[in-house]
């Protein structure tokens, strides 16, 4: 598996389970979402780095994805799709360049589905159906952090 394989699923509206996020350069940052009872807020675990061939080796799996919406900015060259997966808790993005090369995309199976979306400055905000808004650094996406705004 490599990063083109990746893409050719994208054009089939199928993406990687893979719990974090999946840049251009085949690098994955693999980032778990855990939930912290005492302050009701979610906590973001990292991983570490890989490669998308080694990743694939081990566990990786396709889920069909429906696209809810799509956000652009010309300005930044940027078009970014979100949605959900084919299981009730998986949300996504995708960021691609106006010239439909994807730059990164992110994937959580807990995340919900993504339901609306801006770009802002420098960074790409999705809100789910939980009332909860992620907010991604468009050149560090790993930096994400995720608010309770219900």
């Amino acid at each position: 598996m490599d990063f083109k394989e990746i893409c050719r699923e994208w054009r089939k509206r199928r993406l990687p389970i893979i719990n974090g996020i999946v840049y251009s350069s085949g690098d994955v940052d693999k980032i778990y979402i855990d939930y912290d009872e005492n302050n009701y807020e979610r906590i973001l675990i990292h991983s570490g780095r890989t490669k998308v061939g080694l990743l694939f080796t081990n566990e990786g799996s396709f889920s069909d994805v429906n696209i809810y919406g799509t956000t652009s900015n010309e300005e930044k060259n940027l078009t970014v799709s979100y949605g959900g997966g084919s299981y009730g808790g998986d949300g996504f993005i995708v960021v691609e360049s106006n010239e439909s090369k994807i730059v990164w995309l992110a994937f959580f199976e807990d995340s919900n589905e993504f339901e609306q979306c801006e770009i802002k400055d420098r960074a790409i905000i999705v809100y789910n159906n939980l009332g909860e808004k992620w907010t991604f650094d468009i050149d560090m996406p790993s930096t994400l952090y995720i608010k309770n705004v219900s």
